[in-house]
């Protein structure tokens, strides 16, 4: 995804940031560095930040210790944003995708003791991660887009 991303915009650096035995496998790509790390210590600076199938994978403890590193990593307080690609489950369940997201949330659930989200319990992790302004994006597919901003 970072790659197709500065494909499309030059002048933007990625940065693949995940475990080292990840990075140490994943291929090249032009204008896109590979960092090893750990996102539970710390994640290197950047004036943005692309979580993608990310928050679904961790309890609520796990999830706000990630959006508090994420908020330390942005380098511009004040302009700098979070990016959340993931399932964001309907309440009342008449959204296209909500069959689909509710069977995503039972496998979560059922194989690594994690869950899909509500917009509310999105708010609330991102309020106590450092993010209390967010903007949803819907688009026709399972996943959603989160702007999430530290100010």
């Amino acid at each position: 995804m970072v790659s197709e991303i500065v494909k499309a915009h030059p002048h933007i650096k990625g940065v693949n940031f995940d475990l080292l035995f990840v990075v140490a496998e994943a291929p090249d790509y032009v204008g896109v560095t590979h960092v090893a790390g750990d996102m539970f210590k710390s994640i290197p600076q950047a004036d943005a930040l692309l979580l993608k199938w990310i928050m679904h994978s961790w309890n609520d403890e796990d999830c706000i210790k990630i959006l508090k590193n994420c908020r330390e990593a942005l380098s511009d307080k004040k302009k700098g944003k979070l990016i959340i690609i993931d399932t964001i489950l309907s309440p009342e369940g008449n959204d296209l995708f909500d069959d689909a997201g509710v069977r995503f949330d039972l496998l979560m659930m059922t194989q690594i003791n994690t869950k899909e989200r509500s917009e509310a319990q999105f708010k609330i992790l991102l309020k106590e991660g450092g993010f209390p302004s967010f903007k949803i994006i819907k688009i026709p597919a399972l996943v959603s887009i989160i702007e999430a901003y530290p100010q």
